[in-house]
């Protein structure tokens, strides 16, 4: 008798607690108070069939409902469960059974009826239980919403009711819309909240516009007139003549339809229609854009230089909670010396504890060192470091933050390589050597998240550390007791200039600006790698002679930059997590910052006076597939930071990974008693693996909150298992409220184990064998 092996389930969210663990009316959700819920090993009442007949298998009816919400409250669905036993007999044992769904986010049961959310769509399985025998089906909640914008300005015209009978026309290509940001095929994070959406109205008869935003699990259309924030006007030139520039930011619960519901998803379809109040007139239709939800949040810390307010460095919480904006965190006035015209280059510790800024721009190279966790910029100022000493103008931290590297090739350098410090007070601690010469100095350091690597500039021809030549981008490994010879990843070439690299989260890779110099030149204004106007981002795997990709998606302009690929795509750095992707239980997403010049919609960056590029650059975000690098171009296109001040000009976006403030404790720091740990840290008990929470000073440290826990894996409540999975106590079955628990999925596969809280996936048997109970093949 020949048997073919059934896979394991996949995961998709957690279960529904509703009594049991599997929102059954015991422990482990059984009826009969055996083990698996019954006197045998698979459901039924004898494990050879000797006491009579036996549960053999389930069937779930409706199968792959689709429930569609169309209001306020959701919609309900009853299922019923039929069970075949050993001797040929079905009945119905919809009684007998207990429901969970995988994503709780979609609703909740109630008994048989599952009850959908009215804010979250989705696909997930809906699971019904009898002991250790299981049978599952798709569900499909689909958002069907429709919604009035109410966030319009103040003297905006309301939209009138009932706004979607009014666009049932004929479409007219005349009347047709355009769509100018975010650029197709954006992917945004699904906690970014602020993404706004720019398009012309076409037509001035054009008075009524319906967004649409779709998919096989989202049908929401929003309602609104054409209008812009208070106190925009859009630069001369970005509108045609007859039509007007709409800005749209989406409303909480908009964004919650879309994001939560799509995070980790499939793409989403946008849309603009337009017509006239009368509900008698034409439709036009703008061409469709496609945009992307990532599965995680983005979380950390994000630093930047900004030209506003006299220069100075500014910070963004994205793990907060509060009102999304940046605050400063060191200007000039903070510096406790004379002579200070402006703090720019700086790099953060990885913590987000330490900042080292330079102040006053090229051939200064002297340093300010701040401790953030006590550092008040209204009131606090710091000492240069060294005693005001010529040190540095671009540095980088290892990963624990205990020193940092930096170069320095200015006015009164007499050596070239790259240095290190001490990051407690920025002590001299030696060179590295052979990585820089007076007639080829090391340049822009970036020190890898395992602290093996070092990557940097090699300047082919010298300049000062702000504006220098024909880079090529060189490595140095670490070895016991110091640092191999570089190694050249990109190699220098006439008439490019190749700086600035930024090693990837996991350390295999990393990005680099890349410039082109005019025909017959290899130093010019646009290659100096001073906010190039021809600058681009690229990537090479971290190793010898790498072959790069340009990053295509990433550095494309938007609709209104009209073609132009001058856009100053500069100063890459990365956000320092790697999350789980959109394409599989194994596929992960980093996010890199730049710099750019391109037009952000009907926004545009200011006018710049440096006389070396005409336009100033605002911040910019792509998310990257790092499993592409080496085969194609791994970026998606970018979007905007929304949360800067654009009548400005901002750079060099440096990442910590937590938001250090106020007296909070960092990694394996002390917390308890009072004391508290950073944004994106959480107070554990000391040496416990997987940490529980904490609350006692002395026995409490701060840490990151751990990645996801596989299957079969030991978790706590504060130490997570991965979506579909649920933490349960391993002597109970029922939900984790200690340290004894592991990732326990909706079903078991064959070969994995069955029996408590575990049930076995549709068509596989609980069997008992020498090893304990597993789920294996039916063969009967």
């Amino acid at each position: 008798m020949a048997a073919t092996a059934l896979s394991g389930c996949s995961s998709c969210g957690g279960g529904t607690n509703n009594g049991g663990p599997d929102a059954g009316n015991t422990a482990d959700g059984g009826l009969n108070g055996g083990p698996d819920g019954g006197g045998g090993t698979d459901g039924g009442g004898d494990p050879d069939g000797g006491g009579g007949p036996t549960l053999g298998a389930l069937a779930i009816t409706p199968v792959k409902p689709l429930l569609t919400v169309t209001g306020s409250t959701g919609v309900s669905q009853r299922f019923t469960v039929i069970g075949t036993y050993t001797d040929g007999h079905t009945e119905d044992v919809t009684s007998q059974s207990t429901f969970s769904i995988d994503d709780t986010r979609l609703g909740t049961f109630i008994g048989a009826n599952f009850n959908s959310s009215a804010t979250v769509g989705g696909t997930s399985f809906v699971r019904a239980r009898i002991g250790t025998t299981s049978v599952s089906t798709e569900i499909t909640v689909k958002l069907d919403q429709k919604v009035s914008d109410t966030t319009a300005p103040g003297g905006t015209t309301p939209v009138p009711a009932n706004p979607d009978g009014r666009f049932g026309g004929t479409v007219d290509a005349a009347l047709k819309p355009q769509i100018v940001y975010p650029n197709n095929g954006v992917m945004v994070p699904p906690n970014l909240g602020q993404l706004e959406i720019h398009f012309l109205s076409g037509p001035s008869t054009n008075s009524l516009f319906e967004l649409r935003f779709s998919n096989t699990i989202t049908d929401v259309r929003v309602y609104l007139r054409c209008y812009l924030p208070t106190g925009f006007t859009p630069p001369s030139g970005a509108v045609p003549s007859g039509q007007r520039g709409c800005i749209y930011t989406p409303e909480d619960k908009v964004w919650k339809f879309l994001a939560e519901s799509n995070r980790g998803g499939q793409p989403v379809r946008l849309i603009v229609r337009a017509t006239d109040d009368s509900g008698t007139g034409k439709v036009g239709v703008s061409d469709p854009i496609s945009l992307q939800f990532a599965r995680a949040e983005i979380k950390g810390a994000l630093y930047y230089w900004t030209t506003s307010g006299g220069t100075g460095v500014m910070r963004y919480d994205f793990a907060g909670t509060g009102t999304p904006s940046a605050t400063s965190v060191l200007r000039a006035s903070n510096v406790n010396s004379t002579g200070i015209s402006c703090v720019g280059c700086h790099a953060l510790s990885r913590n987000g504890k330490k900042l080292v800024a330079e102040v006053n721009g090229q051939n200064d190279g002297r340093l300010a060192l701040v401790d953030l966790s006590t550092f008040n910029s209204s009131t606090d100022k710091v000492n240069l470091a060294q005693s005001a000493t010529k040190l540095s103008n671009f540095e980088s931290w290892n990963p624990d933050g205990t020193k940092f590297v930096g170069a320095y090739a200015d006015s009164g350098a007499n050596t070239y390589n790259l240095k290190l410090f001490s990051g407690t007070d920025a002590a001299y601690e030696g060179e590295i050597p052979n990585t820089g010469t007076s007639a080829s100095p090391a340049n822009h350091p970036d020190w890898s998240a395992d602290g093996q690597k070092i990557a940097f500039m090699s300047m082919g021809k010298v300049g000062t550390n702000q504006r220098s030549y024909k880079g090529a981008i060189k490595m140095v490994t670490a070895k016991t007791g110091g640092w191999n010879d570089p190694v050249t990843v990109v190699p220098s070439v006439y008439g490019l200039n190749r700086y600035y690299p930024a090693i990837a989260p996991d350390s295999s890779f990393l990005v680099y600006n890349e410039s082109t110099c005019p025909t017959g030149s290899d130093s010019h204004t646009d290659c100096n790698s001073d906010t190039d106007p021809t600058a681009k981002l690229w990537a090479a795997k971290l190793e010898a002679n790498a072959t790069p990709v340009e990053l295509t998606n990433a550095n494309r302009g938007g609709v209104l930059d009209n073609g132009e690929t001058k856009l100053t795509n500069s100063y890459p750095k990365w956000s320092p997590f790697v999350t789980r992707g959109n394409n599989g239980e194994t596929s992960r997403l980093m996010w890199v910052t730049f710099s750019s010049s391109r037009k952000y919609g009907l926004r545009q960056p200011l006018t710049s006076t440096s006389g070396e590029n005409p336009w100033s650059t605002l911040l910019w975000m792509a998310a990257v597939d790092p499993d592409k690098v080496g085969s194609g171009d791994p970026s998606y296109a970018a979007f905007a930071l929304p949360f800067q001040d654009i009548n400005t000009s901002n750079h060099i976006a440096q990442w910590a990974s937590y938001f250090v403030s106020n007296g909070c404790a960092t990694e394996s720091e002390g917390c308890g008693g009072g004391a508290t740990c950073c944004n994106g840290l959480q107070c554990v008990q000391l040496n416990q693996d997987p940490p529980i929470p904490c609350d006692v000073a002395g026995a409490c440290v701060c840490q990151a909150i751990p990645s996801c826990a596989p299957s079969f894996e030991d978790c706590s409540t504060v130490a997570p298992c991965c979506d579909g999975l649920r933490c349960l106590d391993k002597t109970t079955g029922a939900d984790c409220t200690g340290g004894n628990c592991t990732c326990t999925p909706p079903c078991s596969g064959v070969g994995q184990a069955c029996g408590g809280a575990s049930a076995c996936c549709d068509g596989l048997k609980c069997v008992t064998g020498t090893s304990g109970n597993t789920c294996q093949v039916d063969i009967r």
